[in-house]
């Protein structure tokens, strides 16, 4: 990982085809992007993620790829110049996170506006696969059938996430190179203001009350909570020196029995901002 961050900084040329050509592999463009703006700036952060949008144009034209996830892929690539942005001029984890959410929303309606048919063409291709692996009907059956609402709130959800981890990828890597471990303690000190936290929480809360295709947007409105408590627990396990199998155990939770440990983990973030659980933490440690 520090030669490609190498390769990238050593000039535009670099970049730019890093950020072609890394559409082929997850995160590695945006990050690329990401890398770039923080370092370089906007114009030549805009420039790399102009270079890897165009294989996606290309794709759209010259095959039947779906204009909403082409439009999706393109609108991730240039959040990364704006999320990058908001951690430079904040320089905070919490808000860039919080900026992420929203600006993922609103592409999300945007779209959902100007792609409308592509929504509902998206929606009917999802609900004939769901009906063929339906094999007995049942009163509940059209549940299972997403609707425009449920996507669009996925999109968001999907959105948000990956310029986080993308941002986060190109933070590590500037770390590598100009400010080893600095990444490390930016993200072990990830935490929401108690105003903040509560805001959020009443945000998930409601979302949860909604009807059931508006879930993924209380799942959106949750990543703030969920990204701190993820840090608290890498500063818990740095902090304790415990064993690096409780981090695997904490992603093993979170892919496997993602609503419960997700839960858990928005539960002590929020713990964490009302009382400011690591300073008790290092208390103890130290007595």
């Amino acid at each position: 990982m520090r030669a490609l961050a190498e390769f990238i900084m050593r000039g535009r040329a670099q970049a730019c085809a890093v950020g072609l050509l890394g559409n082929l592999f997850p995160f590695v463009s945006p990050a690329t992007i990401g890398l770039v703006t923080l370092r370089k700036g906007s114009v030549e952060g805009l420039l790399v993620a102009l270079w890897a949008v165009l294989p996606l144009i290309v794709t759209l034209y010259i095959s039947d790829s779906s204009p909403l996830l082409t439009a999706v892929s393109v609108a991730s690539l240039f959040m990364m110049v704006v999320s990058a942005n908001v951690l430079t001029w904040s320089a905070s984890w919490s808000w860039t996170i919080l900026t992420c959410v929203i600006v993922g929303g609103f592409i999300s309606i945007g779209l959902g506006f100007a792609l409308a048919d592509d929504v509902e063409l998206l929606v009917a291709e999802i609900g004939e696969v769901i009906a063929k692996l339906v094999v007995e009907p049942t009163s509940e059956r059209q549940v299972l059938v997403p609707v425009p609402q449920f996507i669009l709130g996925l999109v968001a959800w999907v959105l948000a996430l990956s310029a986080v981890v993308s941002l986060m990828l190109s933070r590590w890597w500037q770390s590598l190179l100009f400010n080893p471990g600095g990444f490390q303690e930016e993200f072990h000190s990830l935490r929401l203001s108690n105003q903040l936290a509560v805001m959020v929480l009443i945000a998930v809360v409601a979302g949860f009350y909604l009807p059931t295709e508006y879930r993924p947007w209380a799942q959106l409105a949750a990543i703030p909570l969920l990204l701190s408590g993820v840090a608290l627990i890498h500063h818990v396990v740095k902090t304790l020196q415990l064993g690096g199998q409780w981090l695997v155990l904490m992603y093993f939770g979170l892919i496997v029995f993602s609503p419960t440990t997700g839960a858990l983990l928005i539960g002590l973030a929020f713990s964490d901002s009302m009382l400011n659980l690591r300073s008790r933490l290092a208390a103890i440690k130290n007595r």
